[in-house]
């Protein structure tokens, strides 16, 4: 049976125009020919240097792209594809106040990205992770509708959230802009970069360490036998410190700790944590890329 739910930190916006694939694909981390209204992609916007700006899902619908974003993060990604824009023949709309994010747990898994049309939206596998489930962007009043498609029961956003942290999947919150770099996150595993595409924002830093198998630290999923502490605290490693700490719910967690002590006990004020790869991420050591 599904589980359902509304993904109210989640926003929508659209970018259309005749030259908006020319103008995504020098920009964002994956491959805008796999776009179509058939699938859907993740993707990324880095610095120039390499580090994460924003993450989002594409799909087309109707000629244009729909973005699926974070909703604190909207108004700075449209800010900042506004200044790329310059002249070319792209618009933007914001469809926040009128569009609705919502994901499906449990159900018909399809092709990773697998799109169709729905309830006057879209729906998607999400590309990143088949025990993600689908994703489902619809027109708000077309909510009700849409949920009443599957049969199962309605969750709130709180147990999705612990899902994807049981999944090892890191979330916007976990993703800091301007300093994490996307392959310590994992995003290289979860679908979100293209690394034949050719030239996008912070290509060349990324390829490079993607080449040379330089990634030193990952996030990876924490569990303590007692309720974890805030977000920023310190991981560590007997007295050296090997990592932080960054979301929580109750006894799971997500840290980005560094694979080099991983062979020696972690804590996290004072609590001892237990990490793991999760079986969509290889068992790396230090310095592995992938």
């Amino acid at each position: 049976m599904a589980r359902v739910c509304l993904l109210p930190n989640r926003s929508v916006f659209q970018i259309s125009g005749p030259e908006a694939k020319s103008f995504l694909q020098d920009l964002v981390t994956n491959n805008l020919d796999l776009v179509s209204p058939d699938k859907a992609i993740y993707t990324c916007l880095l610095t120039p240097q390499g580090k994460y700006l924003f993450d989002f899902f594409l799909v087309e619908k109707d000629g244009a792209y729909l973005v699926d974003c974070d909703r604190n993060a909207a108004p700075l990604l449209l800010k900042r594809l506004m200044f790329y824009k310059l002249r070319a023949d792209v618009q933007l709309r914001d469809f926040s106040d009128s569009w609705s994010v919502g994901s499906v747990l449990d159900n018909e898994v399809l092709d990773a990205g697998a799109a169709r049309a729905f309830s006057e939206g879209v729906l998607f596998q999400d590309p990143r992770l088949a025990a993600l489930g689908a994703r489902f962007l619809v027109p708000t009043e077309k909510v009700g509708e849409a949920i009443k498609g599957f049969s199962g029961s309605t969750i709130d956003a709180a147990e999705y959230e612990r899902h994807r942290l049981l999944l090892g999947v890191p979330g916007h919150e976990d993703l800091q802009p301007d300093e994490t770099f996307p392959m310590e996150a994992n995003l290289d595993a979860l679908n979100a970069i293209d690394f034949h595409k050719g030239c996008f924002v912070g290509q060349e830093v990324t390829s490079r360490t993607y080449r040379q198998g330089k990634v030193r630290k990952r996030m990876l999923p924490v569990t303590c036998d007692s309720p974890l502490p805030a977000t920023g605290t310190a991981v560590m490693a007997d007295d050296r410190q090997a990592g932080e700490l960054l979301s929580s719910q109750g006894k799971i967690g997500l840290a980005l700790v560094r694979l080099d002590r991983l062979d020696k006990p972690l804590t996290v004020d004072g609590l001892h944590i237990d990490t793991r790869f999760p079986g969509w991420l290889p068992r790396l050591v230090a310095g592995d890329a992938s």
